[in-house]
Formats: structure tokens, C-alpha cells, sequence
């Protein structure tokens, strides 16, 4: 039986194959450039300029502060904020969600003009029975510079809304750390730094006090320990 040689493949057979595979990669390569240039003009336009809308004057309201206040410390402190949760699936235990928000706080620390400042005087020494150190509150934290992280199984599913819930414990929780014995008693002595100046300029400066200056000041805060006032002379010349 005579052999039928082979007849090779006309080249123009390959042509729409290879032109289809040509127009698969040209649109494979436009959605990628696109999709690149959407992403530069979403950047771009976060990049712009932010406009704060005004609120109406009659809306505004301004609070005097009774007495007045004398700021007398600041304390700035990198804070650390984590939180736990279990998940659990029909009884069983199927993982867990950490989550973690780093933030910058800024305590800051007043004394109140309003109530009895108790002064007196022991020879060439004041004593000032200030009244005691309290917290400003809101403590001040900074959100430009708050890190986030979560890890977890779920952490991809549940993350962001444990982050949410974390962040909004953040204000309760310096306020808490802020009325703490442990920061009262660590701004205590710049705090007492700013009453001695603040008296010394406006009740050693008057006239009744400069011609038998200098004078020495001594200032304790009304929620100290009363052994504390053993290191001042005695108290109980003059009361002013």
C-alpha cells in the first residue's frame, strides 16, 4: 500500500491563533496600565488639598473656665494598647484575634486658682498650701503618629472591627492612667517647681514683700501627706 507523505501545515494556518494570543496580552497589558493609572490618580488625589467645612457661629459655644487654672506639668509617654478576643464555633474553640494600637499621649497636669490657696509666713520663708494637682482631661494623644496591628487566624475578617473597638477604649483608659498615684506622684516636683514660680512673681513681687526680700518659698500641695510639711519651717506667723 503506497505511503501518503505528510503534507506540512501552510504557515497562514498559525496566523489567527497567533493573533488572538497577541490581542489576549495587549489587553491583559491595557488592564494592568489602567488599573496603574487609576491607583497614581487615587494617590494623587489624596495627596490634595483638604478643605474644613465651618460650622456656624451660632453653633459654636464657649465655655469660661471657673477661677482660672495654672498648668503645672506635662508628661509625654508612647502607650500601648492591646486587647484579646476568643473565637468560638459551635463550643469549640476555633482561634483568637490580637490586636495592638501604639500611640504618643500627652498628659498634662493643672492646679486650680479658684479655691483657698493657703499662705503663711516663718521668718524670711513662705508656705504655700497649694491645692492639689489635678489631670486635664481629655488626655491628648496623637492619631498621625498611631501604628495598628492585629494577628489571629481571623485576624483578616475581624481585625478591623477589633481595632475600632480598641481605639475607642483608648480615651477611657488614659484618663484612668492619668488620675493614677503613680503619674501624680511623678509630675509632683515639676509641678511644685511651677508653684514656687508662680508665687514668687506674683506675691513676693508686690510691694508689701520687696523691701525685706529675698524670701525663701516652700510649696506643698493640699494632698500630700502631712508629714511632708516636716521638711518646711513651722508654719504660723502671719497669715495672709
Amino acid at each position: 500500500m503506497p505511503e501518503h507523505p505528510t503534507r506540512p501545515a501552510h504557515p497562514a494556518a498559525k496566523a489567527p491563533l497567533t493573533l488572538r494570543r497577541c490581542l489576549l496580552v495587549a489587553g491583559v497589558v491595557a488592564s494592568l496600565a489602567a488599573n496603574a493609572y487609576l491607583a497614581w490618580q487615587l494617590n494623587t488625589a489624596a495627596d490634595g488639598p483638604l478643605f474644613m467645612r465651618q460650622s456656624p457661629v451660632d453653633r459654636i459655644e464657649v465655655i469660661r473656665t471657673n477661677g482660672g487654672l495654672l498648668q503645672v506639668s506635662t508628661i509625654r509617654a508612647p502607650e500601648i494598647f492591646e486587647a484579646t478576643r476568643d473565637h468560638v464555633l459551635l463550643g469549640v474553640p476555633v482561634g483568637k484575634t490580637t490586636t495592638q494600637i501604639r500611640v504618643p499621649a500627652t498628659y498634662q497636669y493643672h492646679v486650680e486658682l479658684a479655691p483657698e490657696w493657703k499662705i503663711t509666713v516663718r521668718g524670711k520663708s513662705f508656705i504655700v498650701i497649694a491645692p492639689r494637682v489635678k489631670p486635664t482631661l481629655p488626655v491628648a494623644f496623637d492619631t498621625a503618629r498611631m501604628e495598628k496591628l492585629t494577628s489571629g487566624t481571623w485576624s483578616l475578617l475581624t481585625g478591623a472591627a477589633e481595632l475600632d473597638q480598641l481605639q475607642k477604649s483608648i480615651t477611657h483608659s488614659l484618663a484612668q492612667k492619668a488620675v493614677s498615684p503613680q503619674l501624680i506622684q511623678l509630675q509632683r516636683e515639676e509641678a511644685r517647681k511651677t508653684v514656687t514660680e508662680f508665687v514668687t512673681k506674683w506675691v513676693l513681687e508686690q510691694k508689701r514683700w520687696a523691701p525685706s526680700a529675698p524670701y525663701t518659698v516652700h510649696v506643698f500641695f493640699a494632698d500630700e501627706p502631712i508629714e511632708a510639711l516636716a521638711a518646711a519651717p513651722p508654719p504660723r506667723i502671719e497669715e495672709q
